[in-house]
């Protein structure tokens, strides 16, 4: 079996949340399709988050996550970008996605 380089630049940690989520699809040339719901983090890095998605994302896609932040007690929002993904069938008509993020950047919060 050939060598995997190990693309990571810092160590992941458990981290087990529930974040809400929206999206927004391209479903037709003009059309596009928004959504919400809540992933499930798995573990976290400086850089990124593996996350559990109920519905299937693409790679390169940007999506925005709420996140509470600890030392500043609000919420805010992450931009996030989708690396990779991995089917997780769960039963015979559900299915789970992993998704590798890495982070691009949190927005202000409106002040």
């Amino acid at each position: 079996m050939p060598f995997q380089h190990e693309r990571r630049d810092s160590e992941r940690v458990p981290c087990r949340r529930t974040y809400t989520y929206e999206l927004a699809k391209i479903v037709e040339s003009r059309t596009v399709k928004f959504s919400e719901g809540h992933g499930h983090s798995i573990n976290q890095s400086v850089g990124g988050m593996l996350l559990s998605l109920p519905e299937e994302v693409e790679p390169r896609q940007v999506f925005e996550i709420q996140v509470h932040s600890e030392a500043r007690k609000e919420q805010g929002t992450n931009l996030m970008e989708v690396c990779w993904i991995r089917l997780v069938p769960v039963s015979g008509s559900i299915n789970m996605y992993l998704a590798g993020t890495r982070f691009l950047f949190e927005l202000p919060v409106p002040s």
